[in-house]
């Protein structure tokens, strides 16, 4: 009888387990849950080949690309789309934090500074965002400012995911938004040029090797008396080229962060440039917030800011998010490449927030540019 008890004892809790791990399955969010275009692992190596040597510490910097690094952006983001809406919510980038309020109160106190104050975007407007995300910004814009907005992406995934989170909102909002599925540096037909009041970009600009290529292509798209706006990000004027722990921190983040050739605002302005525009205003937003009494941009990356950033992305957390990773890699509930992707996204998280601290990097380099009168310039891929 005592062998009966203990078998049905264990039958019981191995079924309690099996139960549970059904439950945990089909009913929690975890970064890694939903199925790829193919497998994490396989789309970790297509990665790591776009960045040679530069995907470990001590490597190279990352040789040219002939898409103007369209390719690894897509893949970068195909993959880490679950972490960074898990670590962010439904926007990319970074912001300063105010005391008192949220991570996310805050951050989306900046998108209306950006777009708002400084671009000018005003109800009734037709606004392009290109590297759209999963359209978290562009959502809360079109609510702020009852414009009408269009992001863009590459990446299917995102995409997919910015229709299932829009299909909740009310009609006025879905009337006001739309998605499509295009490649920045040549975008599709069915964004007719000079038809847009306002274009901007919101840290995506230094996902491509070039800029000018897309930045061109916004100037297209632009009506008489239109903008281009870019949230950045950006080395710092103190960044100094020819040293070598500097170099290495932005290599950090141009691999983990699917970045290509971060640069300097003078020669993000030579981009402008060379794409026929003028840039009417250069400042970096991160410095204005701490002159408004905001923490810096990088407290959530490093000690976190509130709950959700010291659970999810401040440093403990990203330790605690890979760590978990791992054990649902271990035991088969995450795909395999998972646990792989956290540490790449970690090579971006710890580089930029040290960069950050030392002042030598901000992702929130705000530039303001208009069309140069009678530009006639041609703007091939580099």
């Amino acid at each position: 009888m005592k062998g009966t008890s203990l078998g049905a004892g264990a039958l019981a809790a191995a079924l309690g387990a099996y139960a549970s791990s059904k439950w945990f399955v089909t009913s929690v969010w975890y970064p890694g849950k939903y199925a790829l275009d193919n497998s994490r692992a396989a789309i970790n190596d297509q990665f790591d080949e776009y960045y040679g040597t530069a995907a470990a510490w001590g490597g190279t910097d990352t040789a040219h690309d002939e898409t103007n690094n369209r390719d690894a952006a897509e893949r970068y983001f195909t993959l880490t789309t679950d972490f960074l809406e898990w670590g962010w919510g439904d926007a990319f980038h970074m912001a300063p934090v105010k005391p008192g309020w949220s991570f996310f109160r805050s951050m989306a106190f900046w998108e209306t500074v950006f777009a708002g104050a400084h671009l000018g975007v005003k109800p009734g407007m037709k606004v392009a965002d290109l590297g759209m995300g999963i359209g978290g910004p562009a959502r809360r814009l079109v609510e702020y400012t009852g414009a009408s907005i269009e992001g863009v992406t590459n990446c299917k995934y995102q995409l997919q995911r910015a229709a299932d989170i829009t299909r909740a909102m009310p009609k006025w909002q879905r009337d006001r938004l739309r998605y499509t599925e295009g490649d920045y540096n040549s975008l599709p037909s069915s964004m007719e040029r000079g038809t847009f009041d306002r274009v901007y970009f919101m840290e995506s600009l230094s996902h491509c090797e070039d800029r000018a290529l897309p930045l061109n292509q916004a100037r297209l798209l632009l009506k008489e008396g239109g903008l281009v706006g870019a949230w950045q990000w950006m080395l710092t004027p103190a960044f100094d080229y020819d040293n070598p722990a500097h170099v290495e921190l932005k290599r950090g983040m141009e691999y983990g962060g699917g970045l290509r050739n971060l640069n300097k605002p003078d020669e993000r302005i030579a981009e402008m440039a060379r794409a026929g525009l003028e840039v009417v205003e250069s400042w970096d937003m991160g410095v204005e917030g701490l002159k408004r009494g905001h923490a810096g941009w990088w407290v959530p990356i490093a000690e976190g800011h509130d709950f959700f950033t010291k659970m999810r992305s401040s440093h403990v957390g990203r330790k605690l998010t890979m760590a978990t990773v791992w054990l649902l890699e271990s035991v088969g509930i995450a795909e395999k490449g998972t646990y792989r992707t956290a540490l790449m996204m970690e090579h971006c998280g710890y580089s930029a927030a040290t960069a950050g601290e030392m002042g030598i990097f901000t992702p929130m380099w705000v530039m303001i540019a208009k069309p140069m009168a009678n530009f006639t310039g041609d703007v091939p891929l580099p």
